[in-house]
C-alpha cells in the first residue's frame, strides 16, 4: 500500500484503485491494525506539501466527499428555550447541519418543566436540516454538573499540551438524571439524523470521555435504526493515539471519522501531525466525510487544504463556539464561532483554489432530491449500499435521508423512469449510478463536464458489468446515441443550463 499511496499524490488512478481495495476490506470486515499502520507510516513519510495534496485528492468525487460545510451548536446550558429556538431556526435557514448537545437540552428542560425529548421534539418540529446527536450515553442525554455545563474552555486557552482537564472537571457524570429519563433512549436516536460516539478513552483519555462500552451501545442503537454515526478522536502524539482512534472507530463501524487536535494534539510538529490525520482518515473512512471538532485556526486551514469537509462550530455559550478556527489566549467560552469558521473556509477555498466549495440550501435539497430518486422497488439504493467496489453517495447522503427535508420535499423516483435499451445520462455523478444500476439497460451514454468524473463513473459502471460509454462532455453525442437521455443533477440553474442545449428530460 505504501507505493499506492505515493503514486496517489499525483495519480487520481492510484487513488481510485486504493480507495476500492479499502472499501473492499471494510465492508468484509478485513481492515486490520496493520493495514492501518501501513498507511499511517506511508502518509508520514510524506512532506507536508504531498499530504496536502494527497488529502485533497481524496476528497474528489467519488474517493470523498467534495463538499465542505459547517455543523452548528445552538445549545446550551445557560440558555432559554427559546434562545434555543432561535438559534435552530437560523442555523436551518442557513442550511447547516444541527449538532445538538444532548446534556443542554437536559438542562433547559429542567428550567421549563419538560423532558429533555419533549425540547427535542420541539426542535425536530420546527427545522428540515439533519440533526446531529451528540453527548448521548446509554441512558440517553448526558447530564454534567455546573463546573462542566458551564467550563471556560481553559484547556483551549492554555493551548497544548493537553495533560488533564486544568481544573480537574472532566469526566463527572449526574447519572441519576440521566436513567430518570431512560425510557426516552429510543426515540432520540430516531429523531436525528447521526449520532456522535466519542472512542478517546480508549486512546487513554478516560477523564475526557465515556466508557467505551457505553459507546457500543449508542453506536449499536444508531446501526438498528439506520441513523449515520460519527467517531471522535484525538490527535494525541500523532501516532499511536491516531493508530488507537482509527482502529476503534473502523471496529464500531464508523461512517463519519471527527478529528480533535488543539490541546489534543500533543505532537512536536502541530500541523503536519493534523494533516496527516485528515489526509489518513480521508483514505481510511468508511462514509468518505472527515470532520473536526476541535481545531486551533491554524489547524483549520490546514485541514481544509487537506481534504476535511467538516468543522464544528457554535453559538455564544455553546462549547463548540471556541473549539475550532480560535488560538491559545483568544479560544474561550462566550465566543460565537460560526462567522470566524465560515470566513476561514471562504479563504482557504479562494485563496489556494481548493477543488470544494460550501454546502448550501440549493445544494443541501439537490442532496435530498437525489437520495429520494435513488429509490427503485421500494428500496433506497444510497449508501451504504455500492455500485460495484464503490458507494453509491457519502455518509452526507443518509444524513439528509434521516431529516425533515428529505421528508417534506417532492421527488421523482428511478420507478418513474421507465426501462430504455439504451440510456443516456448528462452527468456521471451517483445518479447517474443509481440509474444504471437499477434500469440496467444494454448500453448508458454518459457525458460529464468534469473529465476525471466522465472517465470515473465509466470505469466504475464497466467494472460492474454495465457497458458505459464516455462521450467526452459533448451532451449532443449522448443524445445521438442513446433512445432516451436524462439530466442527471438536482441543481436548477444547472438543469436549466442544459435544457437551453439539449431536449433532454430533467428528473423534477
Amino acid at each position: 500500500m505504501k507505493d499506492m499511496i505515493k503514486n496517489a499524490v499525483n495519480d487520481l488512478d492510484a487513488c481510485l484503485e486504493l480507495r476500492k481495495q479499502v472499501i473492499e476490506k471494510i465492508t468484509k470486515n478485513k481492515l486490520s491494525e496493520s493495514d492501518i499502520i501501513e498507511v499511517v507510516d506511508a502518509v508520514d513519510d510524506l512532506s507536508i506539501e504531498e499530504i496536502q495534496k494527497l488529502g485533497s485528492n481524496f476528497r474528489k468525487f467519488p474517493l470523498g466527499c467534495d463538499l465542505v460545510e459547517i455543523g452548528i451548536g445552538p445549545c446550551a446550558s445557560s440558555l432559554t428555550l427559546t434562545e434555543l429556538m432561535e438559534n435552530c431556526i437560523l442555523t436551518d435557514h442557513l442550511g447547516f447541519p444541527i449538532h445538538i448537545c444532548s446534556y443542554a437540552l437536559g438542562d433547559i428542560a429542567e428550567k421549563e418543566g419538560m423532558t429533555p425529548l419533549e425540547v427535542f421534539k420541539t426542535i425536530h418540529g420546527e427545522i428540515e436540516v439533519p440533526i446531529d446527536l451528540d453527548h448521548f450515553g446509554k441512558y440517553g442525554a448526558m447530564r454534567f454538573p455546573k463546573e462542566i455545563t458551564h467550563c471556560y474552555g481553559d484547556c483551549y486557552y492554555k493551548g497544548p499540551p493537553y495533560i488533564g482537564c486544568p481544573r480537574d472537571r472532566i469526566h463527572k457524570r449526574l447519572i441519576d438524571k440521566e436513567k430518570e429519563y431512560s425510557y426516552e433512549f429510543d426515540d432520540w436516536i430516531k429523531l436525528s439524523s447521526t449520532v456522535c460516539i466519542n472512542v478517546v478513552e480508549e486512546q487513554g483519555g478516560e477523564e475526557h470521555a465515556a466508557p467505551l462500552d457505553e459507546m457500543k451501545v449508542v453506536a449499536e442503537a444508531a446501526k438498528k435504526y439506520g441513523r449515520g454515526l460519527e467517531g471522535i478522536f484525538h490527535i494525541g502524539d500523532g501516532y499511536d493515539d491516531l493508530i488507537t482512534g482509527l482502529k476503534s472507530c473502523i471496529d464500531m463501524d464508523v461512517d463519519v471519522f471527527v478529528v480533535e487536535g488543539a490541546p489534543f494534539n500533543r505532537s512536536k510538529d502541530r500541523l503536519k501531525a493534523f494533516a496527516k490525520a485528515v489526509a489518513v482518515s480521508r483514505i481510511l473512512v468508511k462514509g468518505g466525510v472527515v470532520a473536526t471538532n476541535g481545531a486551533y485556526e491554524d489547524e483549520c486551514r490546514i485541514g481544509l487544504r487537506s481534504g476535511l469537509n467538516v468543522i464544528l462550530s457554535g453559538f455564544k455559550g455553546n462549547h463548540h463556539g471556541y473549539m475550532c478556527g480560535y488560538s491559545p489566549k483568544t479560544a474561550k467560552r462566550g465566543n460565537f464561532g460560526v462567522p470566524r469558521v465560515l470566513r476561514i473556509i471562504k479563504e482557504e477555498i479562494e485563496y489556494n483554489k481548493l477543488d470544494t466549495c460550501i454546502l448550501d440550501n440549493n445544494i443541501l435539497k439537490a442532496i435530498a432530491k437525489g437520495s429520494k430518486f435513488l429509490n427503485y422497488n421500494n428500496e433506497s439504493l444510497i449508501y451504504p449500499n455500492k455500485l460495484g467496489g464503490h458507494f453509491i453517495g457519502d455518509a452526507h447522503w443518509v444524513a439528509v435521508k434521516n431529516s425533515n427535508l428529505y421528508n417534506n420535499i417532492h421527488s421523482k423516483t428511478i420507478d418513474d423512469i421507465g426501462e430504455w435499451d439504451k440510456l443516456g445520462l448528462l452527468g456521471g455523478r451517483y445518479i447517474a449510478w443509481g440509474m444504471a444500476k437499477a434500469l440496467k439497460p444494454e448500453e448508458v451514454y454518459i457525458s460529464d463536464a468534469d473529465k476525471w468524473v466522465e472517465k470515473t463513473a465509466v470505469k466504475i459502471l464497466n467494472d460492474a458489468g454495465i457497458n458505459a460509454y464516455g462521450c467526452n462532455g459533448d451532451d449532443k453525442k449522448v443524445i445521438e446515441n442513446a433512445d432516451k437521455s436524462f439530466i442527471t443533477s438536482f441543481i436548477p440553474e444547472i438543469i436549466l443550463r442544459i435544457k437551453n442545449k439539449t431536449n433532454a428530460e430533467s428528473l423534477i
